[in-house]
């Protein structure tokens, strides 16, 4: 049971990592939840999209 718990948690923290770098929210979590600490390590090195607030000259 604590394995499930830890693995929700992974896909959460994923999704919450993806959406402060303005990648796919939804395919993080299924990562998250399919792959673990591995897709946290992922979102983690990545860098962040261009989104809204950026600006471009």
């Amino acid at each position: 049971m604590e394995y499930l718990i830890a693995w929700a948690v992974f896909g959460f923290a994923a999704a919450s990592l993806a959406k402060g770098k303005n990648r796919n929210v939804v395919l993080w979590v299924i990562m998250g939840l399919l792959i673990g600490p591995f897709a946290l390590l992922a979102i983690a090195l990545m860098k962040p999209a261009p989104g809204p607030e950026q600006k471009y000259h």
